[in-house]
């Protein structure tokens, strides 16, 4: 279960506060034109601020700058605004706008700064409150039925080690790195999925668009073909859920690998704000003791965007991961049955399933 409690106490929380009640508004609505025009200009000149390099193009020259709103004016929009019920494909929109925010190789953006003011807070209460009220929102953060895989055109491997061997080399090869160091500031791997070819399977909270693996994806790649079909699931299988910010402290403090001396240290500062000790949960340990890791669709939004305290020295994040996303950390089977598949042109819209 999500609260609103929940949303409005993490950046992706907010977000997808944000994402879904501008994504409900009907295009002339005046109250929807109006907030529309103040959080354009109010992220344009906090980024200008903070030296994000925004730049203003116009049809045939240049666009008159207008000045920064007051952040009280932006307030009192989000509150006027009408809050009509979200659809499921209001749902699926938003929370892929969400997932694309997840910024971990750079400072969150200046959307996300703005939301995180204090003088936002009671508008925003309104709105997380009126989407976790909503039917569709809770059949989003609990989805119901079996998990699929899904396999992007552009993605296709030609041969895939075994788990066990992905997990040995995955570790190191993280080990190698963490003894050559990297000297200056740096970007690199800054996800802490567990490594290819691992089987991850998401379940579909709304059928006709699809598995959540084909659109609320963190640093999607932009495709726009893939399959997928039914993953078999073991009722034996020992699952570790990932449902809060401790749950993935205990994981971490359980199996930690030190990745301090790594280009994450530069990345996850940058994305957080926070300075010190890193760690990630070492997956060939994990594996020791649970088949499965799943990171719930609440818990991706109760802690991606986010430092999660380890200890008193060390902190961790959950970064690169799909909501409701399940790695198999032992041997599992892709999937069984026919393939389907599913497309959405131009990279924009809702997927949709050929049949």
């Amino acid at each position: 279960m999500i609260t609103a409690a929940d949303l409005l106490d993490h950046p992706r929380g907010r977000r997808f506060c944000l994402e879904l009640v501008r994504g409900v508004q009907q295009p002339d609505s005046p109250a929807a034109e109006h907030l529309g025009g103040l959080l354009f200009w109010a992220v344009h000149h906090l980024g200008a601020e903070r030296g994000d390099g925004h730049v203003l193009f116009g049809v045939g020259g240049d666009v008159l700058e207008e000045p920064a709103p007051e952040i009280t004016s932006v307030a009192s929009a989000l509150t006027a605004v009408p809050l009509p019920v979200p659809g499921e494909d209001d749902v699926v929109v938003a929370l892929e706008s969400t997932a694309e925010s997840a910024l971990w190789w750079q400072p969150a953006d200046a959307t996300d700064a703005l939301l995180s003011r204090a003088v936002l807070r009671p508008a925003l209460t309104r709105i997380a409150r009126w989407a976790v009220d909503s039917p569709v929102v809770r059949q989003l953060a609990e989805p119901q039925g079996g998990a699929w895989t899904v396999v992007f055109d552009e993605d296709e491997q030609p041969h895939h080690p075994s788990t066990a061997q992905a997990l040995r080399d995955w570790a190191q090869e993280l080990r190698d790195e963490v003894a050559a160091g990297s000297p200056g500031v740096a970007s690199g791997v800054w996800w802490t999925t567990p490594p290819w070819p691992l089987v991850q399977t998401t379940r579909a909270p709304f059928p006709s668009a699809g598995p959540l693996a084909l659109w609320a994806v963190e640093d999607s790649s932009g495709q726009e073909r893939a399959r997928a079909r039914p993953a078999p699931f073991d009722p034996a299988a020992r699952v570790f859920t990932v449902d809060a910010p401790g749950d993935w402290a205990a994981l971490c403090r359980r199996w930690p690998l030190d990745v301090t001396t790594t280009t994450r240290r530069n990345d996850w500062q940058l994305a957080t704000g926070r300075q010190g000790a890193w760690v990630l949960p070492d997956w060939s340990g994990v594996a020791a003791e649970y088949d499965v890791v799943h990171l719930t669709v609440s818990g991706w939004l109760r802690t991606s965007g986010d430092a999660v305290t380890v200890d008193d020295d060390r902190a961790s994040v959950v970064a690169g991961w799909t909501p409701d996303s399940a790695y198999w950390l032992t041997d599992h089977e892709l999937g069984t049955g026919t393939w389907a598949a599913w497309s959405r042109p131009g990279n924009s819209g809702v997927w949709r399933r050929h049949d």
